[in-house]
C-alpha cells in the first residue's frame, strides 16, 4: 500500500466534488423550507413589520459565520466518526465481515465512561447490588478505553476465532454480529435505562476563534482524535506490525505463505478496533454533551458508509470518507431539516460510488 501524488490529487478531488454535490443537493431540496419558513416567521412577527431573512453565509449576531460554523462542526463529527470508521474497515479488510455490532462498541466505551464517573449510584448487569464509582475523567475514559480493547480480544478469541476455524461462511458471520448487535444493545439498555447521559457535569466553556465558535470540550475531542488518528498511520506504515496488517489485507493467504501470523494480526485488529471505537465512544459524548445506549447504533449507516465511500477494507479511505460524510451531514443542515442529515450522505455516497464504485481510495478490480 503505497501513496503517490495521484491518489492524493483524486481524493482531494472526489473530496471536492462530494461537497459541492451535497451543497447543490442540499439547496435544490431546501428551497421549498426555508419559503415556507420565512412565510411561517412572518406570520408571527408581532411587530408587523417583515421578517428579514439572512443568507446562510451571513455573519450571525454573535460575530461567526454560519457557513464556517458548520463546516468546522462536520470536520470535527468526521473526525470523531473516523475512530469508530477506521477500525471497522480494518476488520472487513483483514476477515472480510461487515461487524454490524461494532456500533455496540462505541456505546459500550461511552456508557462504561459515565458508570466509572457518575456520583449517581448505578447497577451492574446481572448483579443485584448498586455501586457508586466516581472517579475522574480522565482516569474513567482510559479504563473504558482498555476494556473496550479487551472486549474485542474476547471476542476474537471466543467467538469469531472458532467460526473461523470452522470455515463458517462470511454471509453467516455478518448474521452472527446482527444478533450479537442486538443483544448488546438491549443489554446496554437493560444497564442504563434509555435516558440520556452527562459523562461530565462540567460547564463547556466557548471559544471564538475568528470567524467560528468551538468549544473547549469540542476542540479537546478534535485534537485527541487527530493524534491518534496520526498514531494509527504511522502504526500502519512504519511499524512491522502496521505492514503485517497491511500485508493481511492485501493478501492473507500469501501473508501467511511469507511467515505472518495471521491469526495473531487478526486478533490484534479486533483488539484496536474495538480500543479505537470505545475512545470514539467516549469522545462524541463529550461532543455532545451526552450519550445514551443507543448512541453507536445511530451511527452504524454513517460508519458503513464513510467505509464503503473510502474504500472497502482500507483505513486511510475510511478517515478521508468519514470527513466526506461528517461535512455533508452538517453542511446538509443549513437548508434541510436534521432529520435528513442522515439522507443527506446516504445520496452523496450513491452518487459518488455510481462514478467510482471502488470507492475513493479504493483499487479497481477485475470481475469475472
Amino acid at each position: 500500500m503505497t501513496f503517490n501524488r495521484r491518489i492524493v490529487q483524486r481524493a482531494l478531488l472526489v473530496f471536492v466534488l462530494a461537497a459541492i454535490a451535497a451543497m447543490a443537493f442540499s439547496v435544490m431540496l431546501g428551497d421549498g423550507a426555508v419559503a415556507a419558513q420565512s412565510a411561517a416567521l412572518e406570520l408571527v412577527d408581532n411587530t408587523g413589520d417583515a421578517v428579514e431573512t439572512t443568507d446562510p453565509a451571513a455573519p450571525t449576531p454573535a460575530g461567526t459565520n454560519r457557513v464556517l460554523q458548520v463546516l468546522l462542526q462536520g470536520t470535527i463529527f468526521g473526525l470523531l466518526l473516523a475512530l469508530a470508521s477506521v477500525g471497522l474497515s480494518l476488520i472487513y479488510g483483514t476477515t472480510g465481515l461487515s461487524n454490524f455490532a461494532h456500533a455496540e462498541q462505541v456505546s459500550f466505551g461511552a456508557v462504561l465512561t459515565y458508570f466509572l464517573t457518575t456520583k449517581e449510584p448505578v447497577g451492574l448487569p446481572f448483579v443485584p447490588v448498586e455501586l457508586t464509582i466516581g472517579i475522574p475523567l480522565v482516569p474513567a475514559a482510559l479504563i473504558a478505553i482498555a476494556v473496550s480493547a479487551g472486549t474485542g480480544w474476547l471476542q476474537d478469541r471466543f467467538l469469531w476465532s472458532p467460526l473461523r476455524r470452522r470455515r463458517v461462511a462470511v454471509v453467516q458471520q455478518m448474521i452472527v454480529s446482527i444478533g450479537l448487535s442486538l443483544a448488546l444493545l438491549n443489554l446496554l439498555q437493560w444497564w442504563v435505562g434509555g435516558r440520556r447521559l452527562r459523562l461530565t457535569t462540567a460547564i463547556d466553556q466557548r471559544w471564538v476563534l475568528g470567524p467560528v465558535q468551538v468549544g473547549q470540550q469540542g476542540l479537546i475531542s478534535a485534537g485527541i482524535a487527530i493524534a491518534c488518528l496520526l498514531g494509527v498511520s504511522y502504526f500502519l506504515l512504519k511499524t512491522r506490525l502496521g505492514r503485517a496488517t497491511r500485508a493481511v489485507s492485501d493478501n492473507p493467504a500469501l501473508a501467511s505463505a511469507s511467515g505472518i501470523k495471521v491469526a495473531s494480526i487478526v486478533r490484534l485488529v479486533w483488539i484496536l478496533a474495538a480500543g479505537l471505537a470505545g475512545l470514539g465512544g467516549v469522545l462524541l459524548g463529550l461532543y455532545e454533551q451526552g450519550t445514551a445506549f443507543d448512541a453507536g447504533a445511530r451511527l452504524l449507516l454513517l460508519m458503513f458508509a464513510a467505509v464503503t465511500l473510502g474504500g472497502l477494507g482500507h483505513p486511510f479511505g475510511a478517515l478521508v470518507g468519514s470527513l466526506v460524510i461528517g461535512i455533508v451531514t452538517e453542511m446538509s443542515s443549513l437548508w434541510l431539516p436534521t432529520d435528513l442529515k442522515i439522507a443527506t450522505a446516504l445520496v452523496i455516497l450513491i452518487g459518488v460510488l455510481l462514478v467510482r464504485p471502488q470507492g475513493i481510495l479504493g483499487r479497481a478490480e477485475r470481475v469475472g
